[in-house]
């Protein structure tokens, strides 16, 4: 079969390389063998690119989370009933190619009028909003933070907490991007590259703290926050993009452990705050049922209306470089995929 393979770690220009390799083999009792339509590029593919998270497979390497396809075997008999059904589906890497392997407890049936890149929207992007905002106790007119709110994830955490009231402060990294985040429900956009945000909020909200804070950035943003998260607030920590401008190595890990800083349990105690982590990947690896409930969820959202994924970005097996390159430097909004068949 036709995969795209990670073949060196560095920039997005040379680290690609479209081989055939054999179609992959089910081995576990769930698992079911996709014909793959269309995949999703997610910011942990730049990390994995860049050689710098753990988990993604030894070179050369097929990277990829989800997909969009149609089931052509399964493993276990039991699960036929999912052959020929056009599904969306998370994969433990592997989905940069023309067959993927995911699992029948993981895997929902998707109707042909829903394109592939708003399913593919749903997948990584809007499982991990879902699952963000599950962990929080935010009610109506609380105030909320997003960072890189222009993005998959960011756009589809808007989206949820405009639905439940919230009040939303919105960051981005570019002056272009900031019309995007009003028309998406973010009520005070913010571009990091003028001012720090951190006294941007505090001016605009003088007497308010804020109640939720969702980071996939890292670095010295942590402590920033800290000093703008309310008692009985909640951070919610889903990714340390920050990590990428820096080199693979010890040193570098060191660096990013001194900029986060330290946090006493104590002082958490001292104001009801709560510290979430949130990874995708382990919560499809131990409980891939919770992620299927999460799409089913999302569906009958995206069916009333309540969510609208945004998905321009498309591209060609050809063109993964330029993709990886947009999303690595947040040129694009909204969703990034690979279409192979509509």
């Amino acid at each position: 079969m036709k995969a795209i393979q990670l073949t060196k770690y560095g920039s997005s220009k040379d680290s690609f390389e479209i081989n055939e390799i054999p179609i992959p083999n089910l081995t576990n009792k769930e698992d079911v063998l996709i014909k793959v339509n269309a995949f999703g590029i997610n910011f942990a593919d730049v990390m994995a690119r860049k050689g710098l998270y753990r988990a993604s497979p030894p070179l050369p390497a097929v990277l990829g989370y989800e997909v969009v396809g149609i089931v052509e075997k399964t493993k276990d008999p039991k699960n036929s009933h999912l052959i020929g059904k056009r599904v969306l589906a998370l994969t433990r890497f592997g989905g940069y190619a023309e067959y993927a392997v995911s699992t029948a407890l993981g895997v929902i049936e998707i109707p042909k009028s829903l394109k592939n890149g708003i399913a593919l929207a749903l997948a990584t992007q809007y499982c991990t909003a879902l699952m963000a905002v599950q962990k929080t106790a935010l009610e109506k007119n609380d105030l909320v933070l997003i960072h890189s709110a222009s993005g998959g994830v960011g756009t589809a955490l808007t989206q949820l907490l405009k639905h439940k009231g919230c009040k939303i402060i919105g960051l981005t990294r570019s002056d272009s991007k900031m019309a995007y985040l009003k028309d998406n429900g973010v009520d005070f956009p913010i571009d990091t590259t003028k001012n720090d945000y951190n006294l941007q909020i505090q001016k605009a909200f003088p007497n308010k703290k804020v109640r939720g804070i969702f980071n996939s950035v890292g670095g010295k943003t942590f402590k920033k926050d800290m000093q703008l998260l309310d008692n009985i607030g909640t951070l919610v920590f889903f990714g340390i993009s920050d990590r990428t401008t820096q080199k693979k190595g010890l040193f570098s890990t060191l660096l990013q452990m001194l900029k986060i800083g330290k946090i006493h349990p104590a002082m958490l105690i001292l104001k009801s705050q709560t510290i979430v982590g949130l990874n995708l990947l382990e919560i499809a690896d131990k409980n891939p049922q919770q992620l299927q409930n999460a799409l089913i969820e999302l569906i009958t959202l995206l069916d009333n209306k309540i969510i609208n994924p945004v998905a321009a970005n498309e591209f060609s097996w050809e063109q993964i470089s330029k993709a990886h390159f947009g999303m690595e430097n947040a040129l694009f909004t909204g969703k990034i995929y690979v279409n192979i068949l509509d």
